[in-house]
């Protein structure tokens, strides 16, 4: 089940909002994980028995650290639990990748390879663990005390808004609301709009120009044109794809009371790679930073460089279990470390300018095939129509088949990264009061609701649209 989806919006959210209100305060977080565990089994019932196990271990695991704080045993405690952890997403995500690899190696030294039957990526295995890590480590740096009760710790951890794809939630910025929280007409207002800006972003925009995308990165040997055209689109694409998740699940929890950290913040505005990264999913970013690269500085004493570079590879290896996302993650931290030392690096209330921005793209817009592809072949391919190795190249075949409506979201897509990213600037360089772009109140409510109705025929003809960062 998705948001994006016809039985989500119009059957489950419906029923499970009419319980959650209908339910006395005390229990809602009750009806919290019943109905994520729904949600969830939806998909797959027998990886909901993995889902539970994760959650019973690491409930049980901050318990322990907590008992022996005081014990040489705690940090033991915690080494096990990070293990576990890893060890689960690890053979989930990497098991695969590692057979293969070794097969290959085995084949060009002259041996026979072997094989491994298929494992299936549990749906938002990623993202789940990552919180179940956050807070083991909270708990044993003493940044959060483990919570006694089970159900709100495994309503925090299967939460349906953002169990999927994000954003990474940290217990100790929920604990209080999960105890108590405070709901309103205004708030579910907000949420609700919010939800529909979302729906809006992923049905109405990023799946129009999926089409478009998906024609100009498959052809076999892309000019400059078609290469170009095909990286910013799949780019613009990803970006209202997963922004539109976020908004949505931002939304819904707000529907339900909870406050959730944003997760966008007009990336394409950057001015450099390192802005970008402080702007593009955001709370990956900064769990990186807290969980990876301030131990790789402080504890191991890595300089900064090397701690950046190793970080932001192991990133890029979090999105995919193939060498491209390793590599994508690597060009990410190494022009981060270059910036550094150049004296490029820029914040978000950094005066705007047109060339520090379209060079930070330009580079951006290069490597982006490792991501987009998730295989070093096709991202070779593309990259070499964006160096010009396949000539010029045309958009003329493109043309014949491609319906105005597309067209249309194409250059609405387009139209609305440049717009909304300046007035993203100048409303942190204090020029504007409002970001009208992010703004879900007032006069735009009825825009949204048009939307939302244009959205859902859109969807209706095609009846089921998934998250493209689902497969992460």
């Amino acid at each position: 089940m998705v948001f994006s989806s016809n039985l989500f919006v119009f059957l489950f959210l419906p029923l499970f909002l009419a319980a959650y209100y209908l339910t006395p305060a005390r229990w809602r977080n009750w009806t919290i994980l019943l109905g994520s565990y729904l949600f969830y089994a939806w998909w797959r019932p027998d990886f909901l028995l993995l889902f539970v196990a994760i959650t019973l271990w690491n409930y049980v695991f901050a318990l322990a650290i907590e008992k022996f704080r005081d014990h040489p045993r705690c940090f033991y405690w915690l080494v096990v639990g990070v293990v576990g952890d890893l060890a689960a997403l690890g053979y989930f995500k990497y098991t695969n990748f590692g057979v293969e690899s070794i097969s290959a190696l085995l084949v060009s030294v002259g041996l026979n390879p072997f094989y491994l039957e298929t494992i299936i990526l549990p749906l938002g295995i990623s993202f789940y663990t990552f919180q179940a890590l956050a807070y083991l480590v909270d708990v044993y740096r003493g940044d959060a005390k483990p919570t006694r009760s089970f159900i709100n710790f495994a309503a925090f951890i299967s939460f349906f808004p953002q169990l999927i794809a994000g954003p990474i939630l940290r217990y100790r910025n929920l604990e209080r609301q999960f105890e108590k929280r405070s709901h309103s007409m205004e708030l579910f207002s907000l949420g609700a709009s919010r939800f529909l800006l979302g729906f809006i972003k992923k049905a109405l925009i990023a799946d129009s120009i999926a089409p478009v995308a998906g024609y100009l990165m498959a052809a076999p040997e892309p000019g400059f044109v078609d290469s170009v055209f095909g990286v910013i689109l799949s780019t613009l694409q990803l970006y209202f794809d997963f922004s539109g998740y976020s908004d949505m699940a931002i939304g819904l929890g707000m529907m339900m009371g909870f406050r959730f950290q944003e997760n966008f913040n007009q990336p394409f505005v950057c001015q450099s790679v390192t802005e970008f990264w402080q702007r593009w999913h955001i709370t990956l970013s900064q769990w990186l930073r807290d969980y990876l690269y301030r131990p790789l500085k402080k504890t191991l004493h890595w300089s900064v460089g090397a701690a950046t570079f190793t970080t932001l590879s192991l990133a890029g290896f979090w999105h995919g279990a193939d060498l491209a996302f390793l590599f994508w993650g690597a060009a990410i931290g190494g022009m981060m470390v270059l910036e550094r030392r150049l004296g490029w690096v820029t914040s978000m209330s950094t005066p705007y300018s047109l060339w520090r921005n379209y060079r930070a793209l330009a580079y951006l817009w290069l490597i982006w095939p490792l991501f987009l592809t998730g295989n070093l072949a096709d991202a070779g391919r593309i990259m070499g129509g964006l160096v010009g190795l396949n000539g010029v190249g045309s958009l003329h075949n493109l043309s014949l088949w491609v319906s105005p409506m597309t067209l249309f979201f194409c250059v609405v897509a387009l139209v609305w990264d440049r717009v909304s990213a300046l007035y993203n600037k100048r409303y942190y360089l204090g020029i504007d009061k409002e970001n009208v772009f992010q703004d879900v109140s007032g006069w735009r409510v009825p825009l949204l609701w048009g939307g939302f109705a244009l959205a859902v025929t859109r969807l209706s003809a095609e009846s089921f649209s998934p998250f493209l960062y689902f497969q992460f």
